[in-house]
């Protein structure tokens, strides 16, 4: 049985910064661009695979990159565009 293409996950490929150097919005490997909104529905739904959630110490719900020990893999050190 083939598995189907419709369960292949997106990855954030390039981040956008605020002027304070928060992240806003995130690009995708499929050129798709999410405010961080969209981008914690995205990860929280499971479509991302390279991103996780997780709640904060104000309580809200955040957007984190995979502890996987693999820098590159830091929402942080993703390129910018």
């Amino acid at each position: 049985m083939k598995k189907s293409k419709t369960n292949k996950k997106e990855r954030f490929v390039a981040v956008r910064r605020n002027s304070d150097g928060t992240l806003k919005e995130f690009k995708s490997n499929s050129g798709k661009v999410y405010d961080y909104e969209m981008a914690l529905e995205a990860v929280e739904a499971g479509k991302i695979e390279n991103a996780i959630p997780f709640t904060g110490r104000d309580g809200a719900r955040h957007i984190r990159g995979m502890n996987d020990g693999d820098e590159s893999t830091n929402l942080t050190n993703l390129k910018e565009f």
